[in-house]
Protein backbone atom coordinates (compact mmCIF):
# COMPACT_ATOMS: atom_id res chain seq x y z
CA UNK A 1 0.00 0.00 0.00
CA UNK A 2 2.82 2.45 1.09
CA UNK A 3 4.71 1.67 -2.08
CA UNK A 4 2.17 2.95 -4.70
CA UNK A 5 1.57 5.95 -2.16
CA UNK A 6 5.05 6.41 -2.39
CA UNK A 7 5.64 6.22 -5.76
CA UNK A 8 2.32 8.49 -7.23
CA UNK A 9 3.76 11.07 -4.21
CA UNK A 10 7.59 10.68 -6.07
CA UNK A 11 5.63 10.73 -9.51
CA UNK A 12 3.69 14.04 -8.53
CA UNK A 13 6.64 15.95 -7.32
CA UNK A 14 8.50 14.96 -10.03
CA UNK A 15 5.96 16.43 -12.40
CA UNK A 16 5.76 19.80 -9.95
CA UNK A 17 9.57 19.81 -10.37
CA UNK A 18 9.34 19.66 -13.64
CA UNK A 19 7.58 22.71 -14.07
CA UNK A 20 9.76 24.83 -11.24
CA UNK A 21 10.89 27.78 -12.52
CA UNK A 22 11.87 30.43 -9.23
CA UNK A 23 12.96 30.06 -5.58
CA UNK A 24 9.22 29.98 -4.58
CA UNK A 25 8.82 27.19 -6.28
CA UNK A 26 12.01 25.21 -5.02
CA UNK A 27 10.85 26.37 -1.70
CA UNK A 28 7.75 24.64 -1.74
CA UNK A 29 9.87 21.76 -3.10
CA UNK A 30 12.38 21.87 -0.22
CA UNK A 31 9.76 22.63 2.76
CA UNK A 32 6.59 20.69 1.51
CA UNK A 33 7.20 17.61 -1.14
CA UNK A 34 10.34 16.53 0.28
CA UNK A 35 9.33 16.17 3.79
CA UNK A 36 5.99 14.57 2.67
CA UNK A 37 8.13 11.96 0.62
CA UNK A 38 10.31 11.23 3.73
CA UNK A 39 7.49 10.48 6.15
CA UNK A 40 5.78 8.34 3.65
CA UNK A 41 9.33 6.49 2.78
CA UNK A 42 9.56 6.13 6.86
CA UNK A 43 5.84 4.64 7.13
CA UNK A 44 6.33 2.18 3.92
CA UNK A 45 9.50 1.27 6.02
CA UNK A 46 7.17 0.77 8.88
CA UNK A 47 4.74 -1.24 7.47
CA UNK A 48 7.42 -3.87 6.26
CA UNK A 49 8.85 -4.27 9.48
CA UNK A 50 5.26 -4.51 10.94
CA UNK A 51 4.31 -7.52 8.52
CA UNK A 52 7.69 -9.44 8.98
CA UNK A 53 7.18 -9.33 12.64
CA UNK A 54 3.20 -10.32 12.13
CA UNK A 55 4.69 -12.57 10.07
CA UNK A 56 7.20 -14.12 12.64
CA UNK A 57 4.73 -14.05 15.40
CA UNK A 58 2.06 -16.18 13.35
CA UNK A 59 4.58 -18.38 12.48
CA UNK A 60 5.57 -19.02 16.13
CA UNK A 61 1.97 -18.89 17.56
CA UNK A 62 1.24 -22.05 14.84
CA UNK A 63 4.56 -23.80 15.74
CA UNK A 64 3.03 -23.67 19.60
CA UNK A 65 -0.43 -24.87 17.85
CA UNK A 66 1.93 -27.79 16.81
CA UNK A 67 2.97 -28.53 20.08
CA UNK A 68 0.03 -28.08 22.17
CA UNK A 69 -1.81 -30.66 19.54
CA UNK A 70 1.48 -33.75 19.53
CA UNK A 71 1.35 -32.99 23.60
CA UNK A 72 -2.69 -33.30 23.82
CA UNK A 73 -2.28 -36.73 21.62
CA UNK A 74 0.23 -38.10 23.95
CA UNK A 75 -1.96 -37.77 27.14
CA UNK A 76 -4.82 -39.82 26.38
Amino acid sequence: MFDDVFGMATQCAGTFLDGVHDAFGSSIAAEVLEPILREINSLRIFNEEFQRQAFNIDRTLEDVRIIQCKDYGHKK
